[in-house]
């Protein structure tokens, strides 16, 4: 580098001029060595010269001594003479002496200053090294990143392609079903109208019959009360008064029947309008809106329910990300929440097929969760958007409601009863609303962003999962916090069984807990080598009767735990084509319904 070369050349300069101060100061030793031996050889010439005046003082007109005396002060002058010069160059080496030495001093401090430079440059030189092979090893991790996903990327596009052909192949044969389906669909009205039609001429009939029955049983009265006395009543007409009288009360019971309105799949027949009864019977999925303030829990019975032995049906539900799924009470539908801010419902038929019933608008975020009422006659969601939307699912369909109020995403939200509900944040809040005056009436203040929620008992308790690692049971009545557990990893989901009285809680750890909440002590904790999770909403689902626990995983497997001895019962591995989102079990326990991230729901067989 350049500062290395100029610091390396500045050295040997300063090496350099060291030698010349060395050879100076040598010369300056020399001269002061001569002019010593001068100073000796000029003091014995005068002590000579001394004595040679002593000894020739009467010899002084002799022309030899005159001539050595000549000589010696000759050779005095000389020495004189040398000596001036010598002490003249003394002077000047004792003034270059002391310029180089000002020299050096200023020299010394200049390197020293420079050595503090290249202390410093080679500081920032081991920095930028380690720098540099930091960079280098991010740049390789990067590079071997890059490398996976453009692998994943080229099979994904594969499968897509694989994908559309097959969406391609089936459309027309959708085409042809729905075709189908909708003929049915007008057969079957078809078939209600002459039942319809059938059953209004068997109640003329009936009317008819009756009427006449009563005008002869007033004129046996008039003609009773003309004699003054009972008439005898014939062998054979006491049967025809008995068939009368049997239609009579077959009338009054058909009429009493009409007032009890007897229910089919939980919903009411009325007398009033038997169009809308007979509709209701056949399409079981539509009620009327009705708020019924009482537990919002399913009233579906389910004796045993199954572990799941294969694939029904697989359905693309939107062109999206599916994020929420949830079976309606009656069985008869799914719902399926996604990311395109739709609601999809769609039709299960008793062979699992599914079939597009309508789509529901109105969501400004994507679709996070869902619940059906107990009555199957609203349907709940919570948004990315901040909100809470309530559909109404009957004959007046649509967007009822929105309750506005959290700061966050809303990632659950669950009927409490039929005037209340419960919403949990991002923003650490669980809010209660009142759903007559459209309020929120009460705010627990959890501390951490709520992940999922259950509601337990007719009065309301609630326990939510939270990011904190925290299981919260809730005291409805004095909006505090009444037990909390604490474990490694954060909640997910909640998953509870009111006949075992047991919690599933999902964790972030790869692991499922089960929890009894008669003493909040764990039973079980289900692992297996399939099981990874990747989000901090994943849900896991206990089946309706609590025998059987029920995941997905980030590899697109599912998975099924027996909660009586923990163990694995089932593994559909990689069935999904990307990371299973959600689960929901038929109230019923006939199916198992898995959505995954990338668009497709799959119907599993019990």
């Amino acid at each position: 580098m350049d500062w290395k070369t100029d610091i390396l050349h500045q050295l040997k300069g300063r090496k350099d001029h060291w030698n010349s101060y060395d050879e100076i100061i040598l010369q300056y030793n020399h001269l002061l060595e001569q002019y010593i031996i001068l100073q000796g050889q000029r003091s014995k010439l005068e002590k000579d010269v001394g004595q040679l005046r002593l000894t020739n003082a009467g010899l002084e007109k002799a022309s030899e001594a005159s001539q050595e005396l000549a000589n010696v002060n000759n050779k005095l002058s000389v020495a004189t003479e040398e000596v001036v010069m010598h002490l003249r160059e003394k002077g000047e080496l004792a003034g270059e002496v002391l310029r180089l030495n000002r020299a050096l001093v200023e020299a010394s401090d200049k390197l020293a200053k420079e050595e503090s430079k290249v202390q410093q440059y080679k500081d920032e030189n081991d920095q930028l090294i380690v720098k540099i092979e930091k960079t280098e090893f991010d740049l390789n991790e990067y590079i071997s990143i890059n490398h996976i996903l453009r692998e994943e990327f080229v099979a994904a596009q594969t499968k897509l392609d694989q994908l559309q052909l097959e969406y391609n192949r089936l459309k027309p044969l959708s085409l042809e079903l729905e075709q189908q389906l909708e003929m049915e669909r007008r057969l079957s009205k078809q078939r209600e109208e002459e039942l319809l039609e059938c059953k209004r001429v068997q109640l003329e009939m009936l009317n008819a019959e009756v009427e006449r029955y009563n005008r002869r049983v007033e004129a046996r009265k008039e003609s009773v009360a003309g004699d003054n006395g009972p008439l005898p009543v014939p062998v054979g007409k006491r049967g025809s008064d008995a068939s009368l009288n049997s239609l009579n009360r077959s009338s009054t019971a058909s009429d009493d029947a009409s007032n009890r309105k007897p229910t089919v799949n939980g919903l009411t027949l009325g007398g009033a309008n038997i169009f809308s009864s007979f509709k209701r019977m056949f399409n079981p999925g539509v009620a009327t809106n009705v708020p019924v303030d009482h537990l919002n829990r399913s009233s579906t019975f389910c004796m045993s329910a199954s572990v799941p032995t294969g694939q029904a049906h697989r359905w693309e539900c939107t062109d999206l990300e599916v994020y929420a799924i949830q079976f309606h009470p009656s069985g008869s539908l799914l719902a399926t929440g996604c990311s395109d801010k739709m609601i999809y419902l769609w039709e299960i038929t008793t062979s699992g097929t599914p079939y597009k019933n309508s789509t529901l608008y109105g969501s400004h975020g994507a679709i996070n969760a869902l619940d059906f009422d107990n009555e199957g006659a609203r349907l709940l969601a919570g948004c990315s958007g901040d909100k809470a939307y309530i559909w109404s699912y009957g004959d007046n369909r649509g967007l009822k409601d929105t309750h506005t109020g959290h700061n966050g995403i809303i990632y659950t939200c669950k009927f409490i009863s039929g005037t209340k509900l419960v919403t949990g944040s991002a923003d650490r809040l669980i809010k209660i609303w009142d759903l007559q005056n459209r309020q929120c009436v009460q705010t627990l203040f959890a501390g951490s962003k709520c992940h999922d929620l259950v509601v337990t008992d007719a009065t309301g308790t609630i326990i939510s999962g939270h990011f904190d690692k925290k299981i919260r049971i809730w005291d409805a009545l004095s909006e505090k916090c009444r037990v909390e557990l604490q474990y490694n990893a954060a909640i997910t989901s909640l998953s509870y069984n009111a006949g075992k009285r047991q919690l599933l809680a999902c964790l972030r750890d790869d692991t499922l807990k089960l929890i009894d909440l008669r003493q909040n002590s764990l039973l079980h904790t289900f692992t297996h080598d399939h099981f990874q999770i990747s989000t901090d909403t994943h849900k896991a689902v206990l089946s309706p009767d609590g025998s059987y626990a029920c995941t997905g995983s980030q590899d697109g497997s599912l998975l099924v735990w027996n909660t009586e001895d923990g163990t694995c019962e089932k593994v559909f591995a990689r069935k999904h084509t990307s990371m299973v989102t959600s689960v929901a079990w038929h109230p019923e326990g006939r199916y198992v319904a898995s959505s995954e991230k990338h668009r497709q729901v799959i119907l599993w067989n019990s």
